[in-house]
């Protein structure tokens, strides 16, 4: 498998998962454990975690989650939507668009994530009825641990000191879905009388 390892504790979370387990979500797993190499997972990597997860008691068969991507699974190189998975060529698929990787593989910095995701994502937003402006804070730290390699806690407390200092803003981060938004964008929506 090229050098890459199984690791057993994404085996066993989606094991844990059972029938609940969403074949999106374990690509993503596997996705941000082996974020340091090249975008997106292998074929071949998928299909050993696969085997590895069918080896459990939750019994999926092996083929079987593999298979359900394939319903989602397209060659857009840009955003389509988050049920959707993309085929970025050279046998490797992801939970993310090529675009994306190619634009934020080599950055750290959560700003330039909200400013490339949003640009992405905001036609799909409007719609399909979404909340329009911001990015999901879900979606944000998906993208940082996956496509930027940064530890999804790492992230987190990022994201809290750019809120600090009012690089970013974000709605009530209790919310399940909180936005996140570029501080720029909030001083131009506000009205005049708010100054």
């Amino acid at each position: 498998m090229a050098g890459a390892e199984i690791n057993d504790g994404v085996v066993q979370d989606a094991n844990e998962r059972g029938e609940k387990l969403l074949p999106g979500d374990f690509l993503l797993w596997i996705e941000r454990e082996h974020a340091e190499e090249a975008p997106g997972v292998s074929e071949e990597l998928f299909r050993g975690y696969e085997e590895a997860l069918s080896e459990q008691p939750a019994s999926f068969e092996p083929g079987e989650l593999r298979s359900s991507l394939e319903e989602t699974l397209v060659d857009s190189e840009t955003w389509v939507d988050d049920e959707t998975v993309y085929d970025l060529g050279d046998d490797r698929i992801s939970t993310f668009p090529a675009t994306w990787h190619d634009r934020l593989r080599d950055s750290d910095d959560l700003r330039e994530y909200v400013a490339v995701i949003e640009n992405a994502t905001i036609d799909d937003e409007i719609a399909t009825g979404g909340r329009g402006p911001g990015v999901p804070e879900g979606l944000l730290l998906d993208a940082a641990s996956v496509i930027g390699g940064i530890d999804r806690e790492v992230a987190k407390e990022r994201l809290e000191r750019h809120r600090d200092d009012g690089a970013l803003i974000q709605d009530a981060d209790q919310h399940p879905d909180a936005r996140v938004y570029l501080g720029e964008e909030v001083r131009d929506m506000r009205d005049p009388w708010l100054e």
